[in-house]
């Protein structure tokens, strides 16, 4: 028994680390990683029947996120055609494998300095597709991605988890400043205006826990970048506030069509995907719902697909998961160990939100693989008590 079991701690710590290190490069490589990790951890649970040893905070907004998604497949209006989304249900179960097989702050630490410089390693490929293809909107920077916005989508969570350690973590290390400054800098190549949100959503939220003053110096720095920006990034900065920019009309297009959807099926939804067969069905004078079908904002389409229900369960997810970090910010004082971590996470998950207004990034498999991997970090290393309030461990 002692063999085996050893022999699966091994196969863990090992997918923990190929899950982290082609996070950024193939989902594939990370899907096979994350599967041989989290079968060795059930089967380690199942021979040490430690199953009531796990912690699993935020668990009852997850399980009720999940009986909604079901409900919304059950009653959807083409369920044959719905169900094969829920496997994607299976990516949640990365948060609760990171969190329960990550059991020290040194194995935690290793990790994150692992995938900050695996981004590192990403995004200076992306800027060698930068030197030598010209930046326009047609020629974006996608990195090692097969499209932009998933390669801006995890260049803006990882960016955000390595700010957060460079500015709470003692002492300052350089090499995550210079780390932070690349990813950003190959982030804005990549033309993504909802990932440049996210990260400018995100360090708001690091320096308000930070130094609220010093919130004065962001347009400042705003300028700076604009003016030190390619052509190409100042262009589309320039349309992020022109109200006639034809992808934001887009967008409004698309969100009225989805409200329209959602009244006609408000408590489960019309099922995953159902816009693809409920389209015709109604007025789409700008062609932009046959079009896109997709919503362009996590809230809308959440909506669409699971209804109220799924709605109101998938945003008690991010309400437990703040309630729980900002419990462990404050409970931290001083130690540097933990701070940097909540509030790196805390950070990514800002970002993933607020890009998620204008994208639903939440559909997106890598995307939404390494943010539930981020944000497990903060519950990863210390001894967890039962949470009274959330009815989970935590």
């Amino acid at each position: 028994m002692e063999t085996t079991l050893k022999s699966l701690d091994t196969v863990i710590k090992a997918s923990l680390i190929g899950f982290v290190l082609f996070s950024m490069f193939s989902i594939s490589v990370s899907q096979i990683s994350l599967g041989l990790g989290g079968l060795a951890w059930f089967v380690k649970l199942q021979l040490t029947r430690s199953w009531k040893e796990q912690f699993w905070p935020i668990g009852i907004p997850v399980l009720f996120y999940v009986v909604a998604c079901l409900l919304a497949v059950a009653f959807a209006v083409d369920p044959d055609y719905s169900y094969k989304s829920l496997k994607k249900l299976l990516q949640i179960l990365i948060f609760f494998w990171v969190l329960n097989t990550v059991r020290d702050e040194k194995h935690r630490d290793f990790l994150i300095t692992l995938l900050i410089i695996s981004g590192c390693v990403a995004a200076s490929y992306g800027f060698y597709q930068f030197l030598v293809t010209e930046l326009t909107e047609s020629t974006r920077v996608a990195g090692t991605m097969s499209i932009y916005m998933t390669f801006a989508g995890i260049l803006m969570l990882v960016g955000l988890l390595a700010s957060g350690r460079f500015v709470f973590r003692r002492p300052r290390e350089k090499w995550v400043a210079g780390a932070v400054g690349l990813i950003l800098f190959c982030l804005l190549l990549t033309l993504t205006r909802q990932a440049w949100l996210g990260f400018f959503a995100g360090s708001l939220f690091l320096v308000t826990l930070w130094r609220v003053r010093f919130l004065l110096a962001v347009p400042i720095i705003a300028v700076m970048v604009y003016f030190l920006s390619p052509s190409a990034v100042q262009s589309r900065i320039h349309s992020m506030v022109n109200l006639n920019d034809w992808t934001l009309q887009a967008r409004i297009a698309l969100w009225k069509g989805g409200w329209n959807v959602f009244k006609d099926y408000p408590v489960t939804g019309c099922g995953f995907r159902c816009m693809d067969l409920v389209h015709p069905d109604y007025p789409d004078p700008t062609g932009y719902i046959e079009k896109y079908r997709g919503m362009h904002n996590n809230f809308v389409q959440i909506a669409v697909d699971t209804g109220i229900l799924g709605l109101i369960s998938w945003m008690s997810i991010w309400a437990a998961y703040f309630w729980q970090i900002f419990r462990r910010y404050f409970q931290a004082g001083e130690n540097d160990s933990l701070r940097w971590v909540v509030t790196g996470s805390g950070a990514a998950v800002v970002g993933f939100l607020a890009g998620g207004m204008f994208e639903v990034n939440f559909y997106d498999s890598e995307v939404a693989m390494l943010l539930f991997f981020i944000m497990a970090l903060p519950f990863c290393g210390q001894k967890q008590k039962p949470d009274l309030v959330n009815g989970t461990n935590g």
